[in-house]
Order: structure tokens, then C-alpha cells, then sequence
């Protein structure tokens, strides 16, 4: 099994990665200090606003249910952590509006199309929102891995065939994304920051980091060969996603210095990190979380908006 990386080419367009890499770090560090503190979201209710609160992102904006692995079920839809957070907001009695387009499978060039589109009703949205959610960047990573819309059943079917020697390939593969897709999907996600600032300054804007959401992989197989080969990816795909969440939070806070009202919101400690102690309650089945694990996620935004 081989996984190309010749994506690397086509996305930096003939430019050399150090340079590719040293640009965004100059980006970021050219930011001008400009930007003050954010206030609280609860403070709103203080202050008798009220608030039209927008969701974009993929499959866990759009509270996609958890199916079993490989199961050819038609996709089932229900609580998300955006209707947590409308909930919370309207509970305090400071909603306004809520908009949820988050989309399964969606890519942060989809939610760049959407937000470019003049008149669409995701960017007259983001034009009237005091709060943005945004979740997106999973499904550019595992596109890479043969793994749509975070299904890795072309993975795990290919590994009981694969030798120990291709299995380390595998590894190597899975290690170079961190070095080289990681940096362009964070370059990409702060683009979408930018395009969403750039129609509306004011907005705060909350950029999830994902969760460990391979933890359903544990006891995965019977098969105890098939398992050990499993296992051994388990940690490797923990760490591609945390490398993300790190890049990302980096991201975020170059961002603030140029742009207000910006926050990373960390979903890791609270769907249970590196411990398997949640994975049956919030990861049942796959990497879609129950209505626990919605819960819980919209928990750790509604922590960093209360601040």
C-alpha cells in the first residue's frame, strides 16, 4: 500500500517547502500588536445584546452520528455541539440567531468557496454574527490516508496484508504529513480566519482543535495479529492529529495579535485525551461522537466563551 505525498507539489506550486514554511512564519510574525483582550460571550446577557451565532466546519458541526466502521449505512444526523452552544446561548437568554453550515466531509477549501460566494447565505451569515464556530482541517489530513470523510476502513483492510516492512513505511508516510501537510492545512485555516475577518472584524471566532478520535480503534479486531498492526498506528494517528492542534493553536495566536476576538478551543482533555477512559461512551463506533461526546465538546467552547 503506498500513500502519495506528491500532493505537496501540486499545493505549494513548484515552491520549496522551507520557503513555503518560512513565509507563513513571517506572516505571523509581522502581525502588528493591535489587538486587545476579548470580552466574555456571557457578558452579552450583562449588557442586554443579543447574539447570531454561526457554525461552519465538517461532520462534527454538522453532528454527524457514529456508525460502525465500514458500514455502508446512509449517514444519520442529530445533536450537535453548535445546537449545544445555540442551547446554552439561548438558555441565558442572549440568542438572536443561529446558523449551523457545517458539512460532512467538508474541506477548508469548501468553507473557503462558501465564504467567497457573494450573497450566499453562509457569507450575509458570518456578515451579522457576533459569534463563529469553526471546526474543519481532519478531513484535508486524512484525505491522505485513503480515509474519506474520516472513514479508515481502505486502511484497515488493507492490514492484514501488509508486511512489517510496509508497515514502517506506513509509519514514515504517517510522519511526513506531519511535517509537511500539517503546515498547509494551518496556512489554510488561517486564510479562512482572515476571509471571515474580512467581512466581519467584529466577530469573535472560536477554532476548535480536534480530539483524539482514533480511540475506537482499541480492541478493534478479534484478530489478534490484526490487532497488533493496528495498534501500532493507534499512537501514530494520535500524534498527526495532535501535531495539528499544536500548529493550529500556534496559528491562532499569531492571528490575534493582528486580528480581535480570536480563540482556540482545545476538545482533547475533555473527549479524554490520550486515556481510553471516554472512548466507549464518547467514541463508540467510529470517530463521530455520541451525544455525550457532542456535549463535552460543546462544554470546552462554552469554557473559553464564559472566560
Amino acid at each position: 500500500m503506498q500513500i502519495s505525498i506528491e500532493f505537496c507539489a501540486e499545493k505549494l506550486e513548484k515552491g520549496d517547502l522551507h520557503m513555503f514554511i518560512r513565509k507563513i512564519a513571517t506572516m505571523l510574525l509581522s502581525l502588528s500588536l493591535l489587538s486587545s483582550m476579548a470580552i466574555g460571550t456571557v457578558s452579552a446577557a450583562q449588557n442586554n445584546k443579543t447574539i447570531d451565532y454561526v457554525a461552519l466546519g465538517d461532520s462534527l458541526a454538522a453532528g454527524q452520528k457514529p456508525t460502525e466502521i465500514g458500514s455502508n449505512s446512509t449517514k444519520l444526523y442529530g445533536t450537535s455541539y453548535p445546537k449545544f452552544i445555540r442551547d446554552d446561548l439561548s438558555g441565558k437568554g442572549i440568542l438572536n440567531s443561529y446558523a449551523n453550515f457545517g458539512v460532512s466531509g467538508y474541506q477548508t477549501w469548501q468553507v473557503s468557496n462558501d465564504l467567497m460566494t457573494t450573497g450566499s447565505a453562509t457569507q450575509n451569515a458570518i456578515i451579522e454574527a457576533e459569534i463563529i464556530t469553526l471546526d474543519i482541517g481532519a478531513n484535508d489530513l486524512l484525505s491522505y490516508l485513503e480515509a474519506e470523510e474520516g472513514d479508515v476502513s481502505n486502511l484497515l483492510d488493507s492490514l492484514p496484508y501488509m508486511t512489517p516492512e510496509q508497515i514502517s513505511g506506513l509509519i514514515y508516510q504517517m510522519d511526513s504529513l506531519k511535517s509537511i501537510a500539517v503546515p498547509y492545512v494551518v496556512y489554510q485555516v488561517s486564510t479562512l480566519v482572515a476571509q471571515i475577518k474580512a467581512l466581519n472584524p467584529d466577530a469573535e471566532i472560536y477554532v476548535m482543535g480536534y480530539y483524539n478520535a482514533f480511540s475506537c480503534l482499541n480492541d478493534y479486531s478479534d484478530d489478534p495479529a490484526l490487532q497488533a498492526k493496528i495498534d501500532q498506528l493507534i499512537p501514530e494517528l494520535a500524534e498527526l492529529i495532535q501535531a495539528y492542534n499544536v500548529g493550529l493553536e500556534q496559528a491562532v495566536t499569531g492571528l490575534s495579535y493582528q486580528y480581535q476576538n480570536i480563540t482556540y478551543v482545545s476538545t482533547w482533555e475533555a473527549m479524554g485525551g490520550n486515556v481510553d477512559s471516554n472512548a466507549r461512551t464518547y467514541l463508540p463506533l467510529d470517530i463521530h461522537p455520541t451525544v455525550q461526546g457532542y456535549r463535552a465538546i460543546a462544554q470546552a467552547f462554552w469554557d473559553e466563551m464564559s472566560e
